[in-house]
């Protein structure tokens, strides 16, 4: 059964207001792990289901969970570095 790719409201509005060179960085990177979500050296400390893609140039993260029950991916945050981490912890306690 394939994974299925949802996003959180607040992150499909941080997504339209990305450069279309970073989107599609991003769709590459996400295609991959549509395959293979659960990347060790991706994981974000303190939460078992909550994984990372890093673009370097510009500094950008997109952070993701993952259900394993339903075998959905949903994009929680995608934004600077140094915001990806309080947007995404925002988004976990609501």
């Amino acid at each position: 059964m394939a994974w299925q790719l949802a996003i959180h409201p607040a992150a499909q509005k941080e997504w339209a207001r990305l450069d279309n060179s970073v989107k599609s960085r991003f769709k590459t990177k996400l295609a991959e792990r549509m395959e293979n979500p659960r990347v060790a050296n991706a994981a974000l400390s303190g939460a078992p289901d909550l994984f990372k893609i890093k673009i370097t140039t510009p500094q950008f993260r997109l952070a993701y969970h993952i259900d394993d029950a339903q075998r959905r991916l949903t994009i929680m945050a995608v934004t600077s570095r140094e915001d990806v981490y309080d947007a995404l912890a925002d988004r976990l306690v609501k």
